[in-house]
């Protein structure tokens, strides 16, 4: 299975999430450290139609990770942008019905080459990441999540593999 890369920057993949009260998340990769989505080869970021870019957040009180919804609707992945943006993405104003404000999220984001199969679970280049957010933001305006940091590596049923640099501000996973 050919994985995609994941590259999480020094303060988590989602450096410029922000969270608002009623339990809503910015999903995006585009300020702060702008950690890019890459392909197989670990180089090329990923960009356009070919690809998706989605997120589960786990349920503290079912212990399952499970998919969030935008304006009410089940959210179903971003394509990551072309050109000199490629590898980044934006999926808006994401709603987190079973985490409160204040408290930690579980996340983990996904992406996966549509190509080679239209869903994560049946796609056979794909890659994900976990990580936690603490303190889960709001007020207005939105105040950002004090931290997030890199939790775990693939899916249990995937091969993990992960190359992190010595400073540990930069990691792929694949």
């Amino acid at each position: 299975m050919n994985k995609i890369q994941l590259l999480v920057g020094a303060a988590g993949l989602l450096a410029s999430a922000s969270l608002f009260a009623q339990g809503q998340f910015n999903f995006n990769n585009l300020s702060g450290a702008r950690p890019k989505v890459f392909g197989v080869d670990g180089t090329t970021p990923i960009a356009g139609a070919n690809y998706l870019v989605d997120i589960l957040v786990k349920n503290p009180t079912t212990g399952n990770y499970e998919g969030i919804q935008k304006s009410g609707v089940a959210f179903t992945g971003v394509a990551p942008l072309a050109g000199s943006n490629a590898g980044l993405f934006s999926g808006g104003v994401l709603t987190i019905p079973f985490v409160a404000p204040g408290a930690t999220a579980e996340v983990r984001v996904r992406a996966w080459d549509v190509t080679s199969g239209a869903t994560y679970d049946a796609a056979l280049t794909r890659g994900s990441v976990e990580f936690s957010v603490a303190s889960l933001g709001g007020g207005t305006p939105p105040a950002p999540p004090a931290a997030m940091a890199k939790k775990k590596g693939n899916d249990k049923k995937e091969k993990k593999s992960k190359e992190i640099n010595k400073k540990g501000r930069n990691g792929r996973i694949g």
